[in-house]
């Protein structure tokens, strides 16, 4: 539960029992314990081994299932005996670094015992809700479709400012800057985190449908909506990643360009003075019989030349292109070209309505269309 300043006080267990007319008891930190009616969530943070075999005496687990509660696991579901078991990956509250943490239900015919090493919003925020009976749930599994749908939720403000941040990225990695490079890094490191957590839950979520095939109605919609917030996800992480490694790429082309105009500029330096050098060099020779060298206008002379080569070179290098030229940072902008660069598909947008041959817009609603051949009307 967090606290005024956001911190969050030590819970080490918490149960909520719904009565058979509906009526919400909750306890907290007040020992392990179950109800003989009605159905009970026991929910524990960061258990110690007493308190896990304390659950396991509770609830009549196996040594297996007690030691699913204290080992890390992949997101997965597993039917047991008398019970069945679902691992996944929920957000940690961490403001410096995007973490993870592995919540475990065990799901009986009566009861839920939910085990994390941390405190977690989603959880937190439908312990909350499970309280006003304005929140309904029909027994334990709607209860862990609920959570799941909640758990998946608490990632999507991540993937909406993802978008954000891959276009700021986008802005800067066109001018080339260098600080964009550990933005980027940071950036790969978490979508492959998500990627790794979201994909197999995805598929859990889908394996606990397929299993469960006596699910309630209102658990079936819960379950299907928290498989589809799963599925956006993991389409828009795959999407961002794309989008990331094009990023990194138009980085590199952009600091590519850079050190080519670098070394343009050097090259054409070099290749204007290479002549001046060379008609330096040969009037700096200690020899008498020089051409004009005893003349009182040979000095001038020779720095006329050399400054009418010189701005003869230069004026070649620019008209052949070697000097200036568009760069990759100012195509970019929408503004250049008298906007007809960067309006990405805006154009396409405004093209007549494409008409099938053979057939007018408007009419003949109920027929077939006609193959086309890609011409254009």
């Amino acid at each position: 539960m967090s606290g005024p300043d956001g911190s969050y006080a030590r819970i080490m267990h918490r149960t909520v029992h719904i009565a058979p007319d509906g009526t919400r008891t909750v306890r907290e930190n007040d020992g392990l314990r179950m109800h003989d009616e009605g159905w009970t969530w026991l929910d524990v943070t960061d258990p110690t081994d007493d308190e896990i075999v304390e659950i396991g005496r509770l609830l009549e687990l196996d040594r297996v299932a007690r030691d699913d509660l204290v080992e890390a696991q992949f997101p997965r579901v597993e039917v047991l005996e008398h019970h069945w078991l679902l691992v996944l990956y929920g957000l940690a509250v961490d403001d410096r670094a995007m973490r993870t943490v592995e919540v475990d239900f065990l799901v009986g015919e009566d009861w839920v015992v939910s085990v994390h090493e941390e405190p977690l919003q989603s959880i937190d925020h439908v312990f909350d809700r499970i309280q006003r009976p304005a929140f309904r749930v029909t027994g334990p599994t709607h209860l862990v479709a609920r959570l799941a749908e909640f758990v998946g939720e608490r990632y999507l403000p991540i993937l909406d400012d993802l978008d954000g941040q891959v276009l700021d990225l986008e802005d800067e990695a066109v001018e080339g800057d260098p600080s964009v490079l550990p933005d980027i890094h940071a950036l790969r490191r978490d979508i492959a985190l998500l990627r790794r957590v979201l994909g197999p839950q995805r598929r859990t979520l889908d394996i606990l449908a397929r299993t469960m095939r006596d699910l309630d109605d209102p658990t079936r919609r819960d379950l299907s909506d928290a498989i589809d917030h799963h599925t956006h996800m993991v389409d828009s992480l795959d999407s961002a990643h794309q989008m990331v490694a094009t990023v990194l790429d138009t980085y590199r082309g952009a600091a590519a360009e850079k050190m080519n105009e670098v070394m343009k500029v050097l090259t054409v330096f070099s290749a204007i003075f290479m002549p001046l050098t060379l008609i330096a060099g040969i009037y700096g020779m200690n020899f008498e019989n020089m051409p004009e060298l005893q003349e009182p206008w040979a000095y001038s002379a020779v720095l006329a030349v050399m400054a009418v080569i010189g701005a003869t070179l230069w004026v070649y290098f620019v008209r052949r292109g070697f000097i200036g030229g568009p760069k990759l940072r100012d195509l970019a902008r929408p503004a250049k070209a008298a906007g007809r660069v960067g309006r990405g598909l805006a154009s396409a947008a405004m093209l007549p309505l494409r008409v099938t041959p053979g057939r007018r817009a408007g009419s003949d609603e109920g027929s077939s269309p006609t193959p086309t051949s890609g011409s254009r009307r």
